[in-house]
């Protein structure tokens, strides 16, 4: 090979070097019309009726609009509906969609669309954890119980553009959840395509973007639904959210520019964040509370004293300044102070209690159920698999030692943890509780044995369920809401979950990345977004 042949050659395998370069890091050539968003992981489903987690409800917002949306700054706003009115008694809510609204297939959409859908979510067949958040709808609560049929419910289509839904006592959440968990579902798909209908290709939507493609694992392509009834404020053209349940391989992705936006990163990288990047970085309280579940239908779980004495024994305070360090609050609670309607918070008896004395309370407890030196508790704990779960557990778990217990540390994909919660097959598993609203009842109905879709704990109490019930069906909110602070005094006593901290929101945004306002829900529309370079 002559010397002119060579650099030749070594001048186009630089080029092509380059070129490579160029399209795989994003840092360099921002794509104006392309977001990619790094969540927790993988959605299990995108069945907006039928969905578990926060990050299913992110990617269900850029996919679907009900009757109310939530805004940039996570505050509902009109959404298919462009307005409502309610009745003096709060309990008449009357919607009017906007005219010329369509499915992305072109297919109208009209008031008796979102009769269907609401019938569909109450149905006792889609057994959808969000229908106890509409059991204030006139006959929800037995339609979800099969006591009823559906036609009775008190959602009607009164015209082609007019939707009436009567209440049986006042919801004071009802826009907020309405807009998370009321979104409508194409019914013409479903008929064609059964279960099958989330598929590509199969989807249809009425939101901002529809769904383009889903390698499970990889990402979730959304692409901009041009029949949007604001298609034309929509900035961006592709979505791609893409799982990064491995926060150390998202912050190198994101480092890398590869993710303009990432949910979490590793606590241990805040100072160098601060100090190195702190134009990216985005810290908000939470809407939310880490727990640790006891199934208490499982010996010796199912004794209250058990649950107490593995409480007491965690030091809250160490836990959010040595292995969170993102500014956590420690939780003695259930209900986070971000909540509305709630001016005052429930605390474990044992708060004021130094620590030293709560382990030597914890151990006469533990004794008393039974357990000690001889014969040591063993408490198989379950987490998702994720290096700051790893060392939340680790941590808690010398902590129980210090009181004579022994923990099986058992760590599965967080589909497989989720999956196993629901089913009931653990005995105490990690939960990250995250509100749908800023109610307070959106932490604590996951206690009632009968009205929560998701009540893991399998928590059973006739004292509770009253205490909760007469809250639930207040119409004062004053009366509500200290009556509601009564059934969390009663449950925290009784200890069916460990709270352990509540959540500050920790995510990395890129600078180029614009319309990104910080809320504690977390619920941040593609919508809104776009991209400057």
């Amino acid at each position: 090979m002559t010397g002119l042949a060579h650099f030749r050659l070594s001048k186009m395998s630089i080029l092509f070097i380059l070129a490579i370069i160029l399209f795989w890091n994003p840092a360099i050539a921002v794509d104006t019309l392309v977001l990619r968003r790094g969540g927790a992981g993988d959605p299990e489903s995108l069945d907006p009726h039928n969905f578990l987690n926060a990050f299913e409800s992110t990617i269900l917002t850029d996919l679907f609009i009900g009757l109310t949306t939530t805004s940039a700054m996570d505050t509902p706003m009109p959404g298919s509906a462009e307005s409502w009115t309610v009745s003096d008694d709060g309990l008449t809510y009357t919607f009017i969609l906007r005219e010329g609204l369509a499915w992305s297939d072109g297919v109208a959409i009209d008031a008796y669309d979102f009769e269907w859908s609401f019938r569909h979510l109450m149905a006792p067949e889609t057994a959808s954890g969000s229908a106890p958040y509409f059991y204030p709808v006139e006959n929800g609560e037995a339609i979800s119980r099969g006591q009823m049929p559906v036609e009775s419910l008190g959602v009607t289509a009164l015209d082609d553009l007019t939707v009436e839904m009567r209440l049986e006592y006042p919801a004071p959440y009802l826009m907020d959840i309405i807009a998370i968990n009321g979104k409508p579902l194409p019914r013409h798909r479903l008929e064609a395509h059964g279960s099958t209908w989330t598929r590509p290709g199969n989807m249809v939507t009425n939101g901002p973007f529809v769904l383009d493609d889903w390698v499970p694992g990889t990402y979730v392509k959304l692409i901009k639904n041009h029949n949007f009834y604001d298609a034309e404020n929509v900035r961006l053209e592709e979505i791609y959210h893409i799982p990064s349940e491995n926060m150390n391989t998202g912050f190198r992705r994101f480092r890398a520019g590869e993710l303009d936006t990432l949910v979490f990163f590793p606590p241990e990288q805040l100072d160098w964040i601060s100090k190195n990047m702190p134009e990216v970085l985005h810290l908000a309280p939470g809407l939310s509370v880490e727990l640790y579940l006891f199934n208490t239908e499982h010996p010796p779980f199912d004794d209250a004293q058990v649950r107490l004495a593995l409480s007491m024994a965690i030091d809250r305070e160490t836990l959010v300044e040595r292995v969170m360090r993102t500014g956590e609050i420690p939780a003695y609670g259930y209900v986070p102070p971000t909540v509305s309607n709630y001016p005052v918070f429930a605390e474990a008896d044992f708060i004021s209690v130094p620590y030293e004395t709560r382990l030597e309370q914890a151990r006469d407890l533990l004794a008393e159920a039974g357990f000690g030196p001889y014969n040591p508790l063993l408490v198989p704990l379950r987490y998702n698999t994720q290096d700051l779960q790893r060392r939340m557990a680790i941590a808690i778990a010398a902590m129980w030692k210090r009181i004579g217990v022994k923990a099986e540390l058992l760590n599965t994909e967080r589909k497989v943890l989720a999956s196993d919660r629901k089913q009931g097959n653990f005995d105490v598993a990690r939960w990250l509780r995250v509100g749908a609203t800023y109610d307070p009842t959106s932490f604590l109905i996951h206690f009632h044995s009968d009205l929560s879709g998701v009540n893991l704990s399998r928590y059973n109490d006739v004292v509770y369920n009253n205490l909760f019930e007469k809250a639930w069906y207040s119409r004062d909110i004053d009366d509500r809401a200290a009556r509601m602070l009564e059934a969390e005094e009663h449950v925290l006593r009784d200890h069916p979950a460990i709270p352990l901290y509540f959540y500050t929101g920790r995510r990395l945004v890129q600078t180029y990345v614009k319309g990104w306002i910080d809320n504690a829900r977390g619920v941040y529309p593609s919508r809104w977004l776009w991209i400057e370079e």
